[in-house]
């Protein structure tokens, strides 16, 4: 049953054209009604803004919909900053343009969230679609449904310095918890791994199990570009991210688990030649006292600057 909490759904888009009216009416068909949204065209250079107007204008108006169109495309985390302070909402979900809510996503979340007013977030799993056009569901599952691994909230923290484990599309929030923290870092090209990491250390997390969202996977999405040969936008971001991680970690299980995570990212900034990050990344493994083979190879490598982006190219 749906409580008397609003939830804020903001939604920006940026090429987005192919998709933002299935967005859009994912939104409108929520079996969750107490809501607003805010839609923005963050300077797209398709059809987005077009499609944007043509899905308002026949909008039946069962809920508050604002709309913003931007001449000129700006960083992601300031524009939804912006939002968020200008909204008036108990709950918040951050939606891209090309991704689609299932319609008791909300409904779900919120039920789960008004038990626990300490607990910064809940999320769920979604469905992958690939550029291929196969699906998959985020968390792997058994032929009968249920999840093959435990979320283990407990630990979050510690699981999410070392590998991905939240499908963020899914993430519905605490606005008045998320405004405290001052939203995502401004600083920071993208912003799920901050702002979990950064949530998880203070706060409960919550995980619904239900899958909620269908995430495309697209070849020209942020994240498809995450390791970018020469010039990843996105890199650069993690290490500041891995930086600030370092500085929040209160023991040494916490910081071999970072360890892990940055031999990752370094393995991918050295195949993809982003030799800057790299050594960044040798320099913060040096500080979670990283001292393995594998590591001893990689700083000799991010030293030496061998470049070998066009077999990763190839083989990615």
């Amino acid at each position: 049953m749906e409580n008397g909490a609003k939830v804020g759904i903001i939604c920006i888009a940026y090429n987005h054209g192919e998709w933002v009216k299935e967005t859009l009416e994912s939104v409108a068909l929520q079996e969750y009604y107490h809501k607003e949204l805010i839609v923005i065209d963050n300077g797209s250079e398709d059809q987005t803004r077009e499609q944007i107007e043509e899905w308002v204008a026949q909008f039946t108006g069962m809920f508050p919909v604002r709309t913003i169109f931007l001449d000129q495309t700006r960083p992601y985390c300031q524009l939804f900053n912006e939002s968020l302070e200008n909204l008036d909402a108990d709950y918040v979900v951050d939606l891209a343009g090309d991704d689609v809510l299932y319609p008791d996503h909300i409904l779900k979340s919120v039920a789960l969230l008004s038990q626990d007013p300490n607990a910064a977030f809940v999320f769920s799993d979604a469905y992958i679609l690939d550029k291929n056009g196969l699906v998959r569901t985020f968390y792997e599952r058994n032929d009968y449904g249920e999840l093959m691994e435990g979320i283990e909230l407990g630990i979050l923290y510690q699981t999410l310095l070392e590998r991905s484990l939240i499908c963020a599309p899914t993430m519905v929030f605490n606005a008045q918890i998320l405004k405290q923290e001052g939203g995502y870092d401004p600083n920071l090209f993208y912003e799920d791994f901050d702002i979990q990491l950064r949530l998880a250390r203070k706060y409960p997390a919550l995980f619904s199990d239900h899958v909620g969202v269908l995430k495309r996977k697209l070849p020209k999405s942020m994240s498809s570009g995450q390791y970018q040969s020469y010039h990843s936008k996105m890199l650069p971001s993690t290490v500041m991210v891995c930086e600030k991680a370092f500085e929040m970690n209160e023991n040494e299980r916490e910081n071999w688990a970072l360890g892990k995570r940055v031999l990752y990212e370094l393995k991918h900034a050295l195949w993809s030649a982003n030799f800057e990050v790299a050594e960044n990344l040798v320099a913060l493994g040096k500080r979670c006292k990283l001292k393995s083979p594998k590591f001893a190879i990689y700083q000799l490598w991010a030293k030496w600057k061998v470049d070998l982006s066009w077999l990763y190219e190839s083989l990615t």
